[in-house]
């Protein structure tokens, strides 16, 4: 008889304790695809580095059109030593021209993919940064005890999604703020709280 009143009220205390618990998602992809700062990050991304791709494609094409020089003039003969002395001359001095330009591209190729990446992982923390901050508003207010991101389950019901609520509130951030801060994002190191990841588990 005790055994079965202890089972009781086990089963009551742990049924109390899971209808009490408050649980909700993210989904942190929707959040970078339809959200406003997001939205406008991005953009401004492609504005600041579009005329650096512009110029690397276009050092890209010249090497190309060296190549092709070069392979044309090799094919006139079975080897260079074959060559006529006007030939050889312009194959030596294409080959001193390519080697020069494309050291130059992978310079500007290098320097080009940190400066991308160093401000994308800006912008990516920054809106990051502010939603989290937005997650973390909702769950205090209505007593949340646990929040995920939508990578971090196999499955929930939509009712625990609050993806649109954190879309909702973002939406109302001066993205015109976050984009001038790109304009000095090499200057400024990252800290761990801009970079910090959505969905911190609430504790009571």
């Amino acid at each position: 008889m005790q055994r079965k009143l202890l089972l009781s009220l086990l089963v009551s205390s742990t049924l109390a304790y899971a209808t009490d618990f408050k649980l909700g998602y993210v989904d942190v992809s929707k959040v970078f695809s339809t959200s406003k700062p997001a939205l406008a990050m991005q953009e401004a991304l492609k504005t600041k580095f579009d005329p650096q791709q512009k110029s690397l494609k276009t050092m890209n094409d010249k090497l190309a059109s060296e190549q092709t020089q070069m392979q044309a003039i090799m094919k006139k003969a079975p080897s260079m030593d074959k060559l006529t002395a006007t030939d050889r001359a312009s194959l030596e001095s294409l080959q001193v021209t390519y080697q020069k330009d494309q050291m130059e591209f992978q310079q500007k190729y290098t320097t080009f993919q940190q400066s991308a990446q160093k401000a994308q992982d800006f912008a990516s923390a920054a809106v990051l940064g502010r939603a989290n901050t937005i997650l973390k508003d909702i769950s205090d207010k209505d007593d949340f005890d646990l929040v995920l991101t939508s990578n971090q389950l196999v499955y929930a019901k939509p009712k625990y999604d609050l993806t649109d609520r954190v879309i909702a509130e973002l939406n109302k951030v001066n993205s015109a703020e976050l984009i001038k801060q790109l304009d000095s994002v090499e200057k400024q190191p990252l800290s761990p709280a801009t970079t910090a990841g959505l969905a911190t588990p609430k504790t009571k």
